[in-house]
């Protein structure tokens, strides 16, 4: 085609000339594709969803990670005062909730410093310098010549302002940049310190801090019958007596699975108790072979997926080299809890709010809703501890 083909030279060349293309996004749109940013970050950009400073003082963390025992909020507490330059005891936390905290996935692999706290520990740098610079604006000075201490920045003549005095003036709701180098460890207060852990006390005192502690308006309890074995099949049980019971409200039965809903939980308790010994079930055996046959029953006839974890590569081994085999075994172990699973459900408005010990609120969410057949956009997951838990 002529470069300098007219209007009228194309329209010469007939109706059934089709001329397509393609651009890359970046350059149709004019838009370069966002930078990298560090640990979690990258996934969720706005720095207000990961810090908020309120009028009273106080400092609100979200991350998407869930402290179950691991201690991480505190770690994550520790990262942020440093960064901010406040007190430990002016920051809260909040852990896994589907309406509030960015996503996160999972939390599993020992991965919640090195991704939550990468990410809260460059969001609060910036976020720092943020409120820095709205300080040394309201005081007529500069940022670099303020100190700042307890979140209170403090002008050379001795005038003052405080984070929460520039709530008005400080604008997270921007996308994070990640710019702002973090503290170098010579300058840390909090962390590489022992301090006490948050989720202690109340653990040690009986207070809040468990799923099974959850207590809602017009809430009732419910029981699951176990099978006794797996693949057992129900096959019948004494559904008037167990309805006879005080408190009992329903009985559930869907297919193999039997539980039972009371209005109160001791209730729920002996509920389950006589429906179990009611219970009738079909069993088969299905249990793998123990001992050394277990491994070989896991290598021929279960399903299993391959992965290699190391593979090296050289040149033909010389004559005189020996060839070693080995195969190594580990105990089979279950990764479960030493405590009872547990969770609570609310259903008002249409809303379906589910408080869980889940290592991952937002993929729970989605399955939710495809259980239910909602919006997942219509339910809230909200993560906290179970007991006997110890996990990251």
């Amino acid at each position: 085609m002529k470069p300098s083909l007219s209007r009228r030279d194309f329209l010469r060349t007939g109706s059934a000339l089709v001329i397509s293309f393609s651009l890359v996004p970046e350059l149709a749109f004019g838009q370069a594709k966002p930078a990298s940013l560090p640990g979690s970050l990258n996934n969720n950009r706005m720095l207000n969803a990961w810090l908020r400073v309120d009028a009273d003082g106080t400092v609100t963390l979200f991350t998407g990670k869930i402290e179950l025992g691991q201690g991480i909020g505190t770690a994550l507490a520790q990262i942020a005062a440093d960064e901010l330059d406040v007190d430990l005891k002016r920051i809260k936390i909040v852990h896994g909730d589907t309406a509030l905290t960015p996503n996160e996935g999972q939390t599993a692999g020992s991965q919640s410093v090195e991704n939550s706290g990468t990410a809260l520990r460059f969001a609060c740098a910036e976020a720092r310098d943020i409120l820095v610079n709205a300080a040394a604006a309201k005081l007529g000075v500069a940022a670099s010549a303020l100190s700042v201490s307890d979140g209170t920045c403090t002008a050379p003549g001795g005038k003052t302002a405080a984070y929460w005095d520039l709530v008005a003036d400080a604008d997270f709701k921007r996308e994070a940049s990640a710019k702002f180098k973090p503290k170098p460890a010579s300058e840390h207060k909090w962390v590489g310190k022992s301090v006490l852990r948050r989720d202690i006390p109340k653990k040690m005192t009986g207070g809040a801090a468990y799923v099974q502690d959850v207590r809602l308006p017009g809430m009732v309890f419910g029981r699951v019958v176990r099978p006794p074995s797996p693949g057992a099949q129900l096959v019948s049980f004494d559904e008037a007596r167990v309805k006879s019971l005080p408190g009992v409200i329903a009985i559930v039965r869907d297919g193999d699975f039997l539980g039972v809903a009371a209005q109160r939980e001791e209730q729920a308790i002996n509920a389950r108790l006589a429906l179990k010994r009611s219970a009738k079930w079909k069993e088969t055996e299905s249990l793998p072979p123990s001992g050394d046959a277990l491994y070989e029953h896991l290598m021929t006839k279960a399903k299993s997926i391959d992965s290699v974890v190391n593979e090296k590569t050289s040149a033909t081994a010389p004559a005189a080299a020996k060839t070693l085999n080995a195969t190594y075994t580990r105990p089979f172990q279950v990764h479960g809890s030493i405590g009872p699973s547990c969770a609570v459900a609310q259903w008002r408005e249409g809303k379906l709010t589910v408080w869980t010990h889940s290592q991952g609120v937002f993929p729970l969410r989605g399955d939710l809703a495809k259980v239910f057949a909602t919006d997942p956009a219509g339910t809230r997951v909200r993560g906290l501890a179970r007991r006997g838990a110890v996990s990251d």
